[in-house]
């Protein structure tokens, strides 16, 4: 029995893999003795076919599904080139126990497959082999518990001569090439090739054409050189000239191959070659009426010889790609267009592809092409054809060069007023970028921005990439309900323009805005959805760290704190966290929270010391949201100086109403009871405060009203903060309130009641089963200030988690253990304890040993960390 969300992902995998199986030729040669291996092999976790190209891996296994599919056998064919969600649904297989992918797995050129996906394949073969059948051909060896496998039974592996053609299955094969060859030709042919599945079928044709099997021994050239070029040598010109024409296409349609070969047939001699065998592959599902071919390796290596050396098969791939170059753009694929105008060695052509599809590409990840573009440009181009300086601005900010992107974004500054909408479009592009550094001023890099939309008719990805860089500005800028709007526009032509990662843009600056307004799970759907749609490809930098950094607060905010955690290595991680104010905000502010959450109260606080680097004054969420958790780390000090100087910074950057309800929670260290509680009514009434600041005060306020005595009111209480938190999940901001016995006895009286609210029982079991690391740490809120038995002593912590395990000191090692902080010698602890300094030592060693230290000093501070002092 499998969980519903493994179900989902062995759904969406089997979309995911590629429906076009390899046609078999139809040459045919149906070798049964593999066959009955490979249905053997299936039947453990693991087949694997390992042999060089031309050993007719594709074409057995092509010919093997499909015959099982013929009798109801479903088998999911996986090319190692595009593998689809086959890496997450290993993940998911990995994690689930007693799970089965009953359905075969082939894995055609499975050497193609990442590293991650490889590394996630040996995982599952090593823990749960059990859970998939898998069969995987590939030219070599890969790092996956072959050995380990076979040894228990579970593993099948056919090499190299197991592949080779015996002599029944040579004399098939080339008779099928070559019907007139004889028993003689045959037996030299086998010799020869020693059962080489490509050779045989080269030789073979070369037979049929010249009526002989030309063998010359003299010749130094390996077999397969001499034999493919025979074969060429054979074809008709047009196949030729077809063939030369397109094979730079990974897989083409019979539609590409007429485009880029100028020949209306290509498709019908491509189908001819793959129904011989020749090199060709055809790819398609049962119902498919164009399919997909696929060179092989060997043909193109040979076709890359030809026109090396020939100067008109040369021009005439030059031409081809010209065609190419205009064919894929005309069909919106601007990456292939540019790799084809590259090829065609046409500046004019790559010229133009650059500046209308410059910034798109940049756009979706594709740096590297966009600068080999501009490297092939002669030099001093860019100098004569200033309109391109804007890509090249953009180009270098992605890349890194700063120094060049500034350069270049003033250079396209003076001429965009007199140039084409793209080319004003870049440079303003360029100069939002530079106002969220103060290195040009926002608000006139904004109003830009809106001056342009308004004016100029823009390609669909260069529109986007700018509405993204205007509302992160806005957000800069403070104006969050503009950014929101520009963003949802930038989405919606994102989508149209079917731009993965623009969409993945939008949405994780999306995520930021709804962060800052409280919004903490909306905010987690966009980030969330933004690395979706990131595909097998990711996110680039800027994008990837807003997603996770969001990511991180809201595992926070679900008490998730190892989750949060492993956000925030990946933002750290990151380059760009570091030169962008906002990001660099959030990053230490995660880490502060989560500092605190672990009861290392001493390094929050020196984290939270300075503000994040900035050119200019800091956006006022920024400073909000910097202010609370600053005065919340002093509230839980008792340092009420450095509170009432976050509540100055609130009020100066317009945030009085949050700094009022700071205050109203802070009094009832100083106020009586009801005093405190109509001060935190007061500051409810706002209808604009922070959420999750508001949702902190309604849980004091039902503590309160808890210790009046009034029942009801508490009650009342209890369900609006329920009210509150529940629709973003805001248990963090209950945890103060879940430090007090009072409220999660409320909160257990209510769960049990008649009438409990939905969020109730998830609340109580979050919050029963966390224990704050600052309260361990010696941290205080006001209500535990504020406790009616705060001035009982607590009793002595004996037990805490040290390095992962959990220990338990004696009374005298903890008496010891007091007798060091207080600086004592072993002659003093001795005295003040009545024993010996040898019973002192023995404590010692056997009180470093539990804390895992070595010296007094280190197991002080241990101590302190954990809470046992």
């Amino acid at each position: 029995m499998t969980s519903p969300g493994l179900d989902r992902e062995r759904d969406a995998f089997r979309q995911s893999a590629d429906g076009k199986t390899p046609r078999p030729p139809l040459t045919l040669v149906t070798r049964e003795r593999l066959h009955s291996a490979l249905d053997l092999g299936v039947g453990s976790p693991l087949t694997m076919v390992i042999a060089p190209a031309g050993t007719g891996k594709t074409v057995l296994l092509s010919d093997w599904v499909t015959r099982r599919r013929r009798t109801g056998e479903p088998v999911v064919w996986v090319p190692g080139q595009s593998p689809g969600s086959l890496q997450g649904f290993l993940e998911r297989v990995d994690g689930a126990e007693g799970s089965q992918m009953l359905d075969p797995i082939v894995v055609d050129d499975a050497h193609l497959l990442p590293a991650s996906t490889v590394a996630a394949l040996a995982r599952v073969l090593q823990e749960a082999p059990h859970a998939l059948r898998l069969l995987l051909a590939t030219r070599y060896d890969l790092p996956l518990p072959i050995s380990e496998l076979e040894i228990r039974g579970m593993a099948l592996t056919l090499r190299s001569r197991d592949l080779r053609f015996n002599d029944a299955e040579a004399t098939e094969l080339v008779q099928a090439h070559a019907e007139h060859a004889t028993a003689d030709d045959i037996s030299l042919v086998q010799e020869k090739t020693a059962g080489w599945a490509a050779a045989l079928v080269l030789a073979a044709r070369t037979l049929q054409a010249s009526g002989d099997v030309v063998w010359p021994l003299a010749n130094q050239r390996p077999v397969l050189d001499l034999l493919l070029g025979e074969t060429l040598n054979t074809l008709d010109e047009r196949v030729l000239a077809m063939l030369l024409s397109t094979f730079a296409a990974s897989s083409l349609t019979g539609q590409l191959a007429a485009v880029l070969s100028g020949d209306s047939e290509a498709g019908s001699m491509l189908e001819d070659l793959a129904g011989s065998g020749l090199l060709v592959t055809a790819y398609a599902d049962e119902t498919a009426s164009n399919p997909l071919y696929r060179y092989h390796p060997l043909l193109v290596e040979l076709l890359r010889r030809r026109i090396a050396t020939n100067a008109e098969d040369r021009q005439l791939v030059v031409t081809a790609q010209h065609r190419s170059a205009l064919y894929y753009e005309s069909h919106g694929d601007s990456e292939a267009a540019l790799r084809s105008a590259l090829d065609a060695d046409d500046v004019g052509l790559v010229d133009r592809i650059l500046l209308g599809h410059g910034p798109a590409l940049l756009a979706a990840g594709e740096a590297e092409l966009v600068e080999a573009a501009f490297d092939a440009l002669p030099a001093g181009y860019v100098d004569q054809h200033p309109h391109l300086f804007g890509v090249r601005g953009l180009l270098r900010r992605v890349t890194g060069d700063v120094a060049g992107a500034v350069q270049d974004a003033a250079s396209a500054d003076e001429l965009a007023n007199e140039s084409a909408p793209e080319v004003q479009a870049d440079a303003v592009l360029l100069r939002l970028w530079e106002s969220r550094y103060g290195w040009h001023d926002v608000h006139v890099a904004i109003e830009r921005a809106r001056s342009l939309l308004t004016r100029a008719v823009l390609g669909p990805e260069r529109l986007a990439w700018l509405l993204i860089e205007l509302a992160a500005a806005e957000t800069w800028a403070d104006e969050l309900d503009a950014a929101l709007s520009h963003l949802d526009e930038a989405l919606v032509t994102a989508r149209m323009a079917g731009h993965r990662q623009l969409i993945a843009g939008g949405l994780a600056y999306r995520a930021v805005v709804q962060h800052v307004r409280g919004q903490v799970q909306s905010a987690a759907q966009s980030a969330q959805a933004a690395i979706d749609a990131g595909g097998a490809r990711g996110l680039p930098p800027e994008y990837a760290v807003r997603a996770q950094v969001v990511l991180g607060f809201a595992a926070v905010s679900e008490l998730e704190l190892d989750t949060a955690c492993a956000y925030l290595q990946q933002v750290a991680a990151a380059d760009v966290a570091g030169s962008d104010t906002v990001v660099a905000g959030l990053r230490a502010m995660l880490r502060a929270v989560l500092l605190v959450e672990r009861g290392r109260l001493s390094e929050a606080l020196t984290e939270l010391t300075s503000d994040p680097v900035a050119a200019g004054p800091l956006p006022t969420f920024l400073s909000r949201d910097l202010a609370l958790l600053r005065s919340w780390l002093a509230t839980l000090l008792g340092d009420k100086t450095t509170v009432d100087a976050q509540l100055t910074v609130l009020e100066r950057t317009g945030n009085a109403t949050e700094a009022e309800l700071i205050r109203a929670m802070t009094s009832m260290v100083q106020e009586d009871v009801q005093t405190a509680l109509k001060l935190i009514e007061a500051g409810l009434e706002h209808a604009d405060i922070y959420p999750p600041l508001a949702s902190a005060a309604a849980s004091f306020r039902t503590v309160l009203l808890d210790r009046t005595g009034d029942d009801p009111a508490a009650e009342a209480a209890l369900v609006d903060t329920l009210n509150r938190v529940t629709p973003q999940r805001m248990l963090h901001v209950l945890t103060s309130a879940g430090d007090e016995p009072a409220f999660l006895d409320r909160l257990r009286r209510h769960v049990t009641g008649p009438n409990p609210h939905p969020f109730a029982a998830a609340a109580l079991e979050k919050l029963s089963d966390y224990q704050s690391g600052w309260s361990q740490a010696g941290g205080m809120t006001p209500l535990g200030r504020t406790r009616p038995d705060a001035n009982v002593p607590p009793p002595r912590r004996l037990d805490a988690v040290v390095n992962g395990a959990r220990i338990r000191l004696t009374a005298r090692e903890a008496e010891v253990l007091d007798q060091l902080a207080l600086g004592s010698s072993y002659a003093e602890v001795a005295q003040a304890l009545f024993i010996t300094e040898n019973t002192v030592k023995t404590h010692l060693i056997s009180l470093y040993r539990k804390l895992g230290v070595d010296k007094r000093s280190a197991a002080l501070r241990t101590a302190r960390t954990v809470g046992l002092l």
